[in-house]
């Protein structure tokens, strides 16, 4: 295996998943550090070889148990200091959806609860960053 001497970041995915019809997004309470408890888009890492997009549908599955499609990609976010845990490049998707879905709490997540968007709480990570991003604040 070829090595090299640069340094690798961790590669992450989030989801905004945005309920078209009453303005709200899709959030998921931490069940693990770091942000244990708070509030925060679902996603995580990707894993070896999968593709961004795959992955987001996956995490999005494995922590809301909702299997969604048509994602958009809203950017890479990988400013210094975003995840305590070291340097995290973050692509993140954007979902809009015009049906009403129930969302249940899954691996990584204690709770998984639509939010109005002018009643969102604090958000771990940079994650209000990327709801910026999707326009919708």
């Amino acid at each position: 295996m070829y090595e090299y001497d640069y340094p690798r970041p961790a590669l992450s995915t989030d989801a905004v998943v945005h309920d078209v019809l009453e303005n709200r997004i899709l959030l998921i309470r931490r069940k693990n550090e770091p942000f244990k408890g708070q509030w925060a888009l679902p996603g995580g890492f990707v894993e070896e070889f999968e593709l961004p997009a795959d992955a987001c549908r996956r995490e999005l599955k494995e922590e809301t148990n909702l299997d969604l499609t048509g994602e958009k990609m809203l950017g890479v976010f990988a400013e210094k200091g975003r995840d305590p845990r070291g340097w995290m490049v973050s692509v993140s998707f954007y979902f809009s959806l015009k049906e009403q879905l129930s969302p249940r709490a899954g691996s990584d997540s204690s709770e998984a609860i639509w939010f109005p968007i002018a009643e969102l709480p604090d958000l771990a990570f940079d994650h209000l960053k990327m709801v910026q991003a999707a326009g919708l604040i």
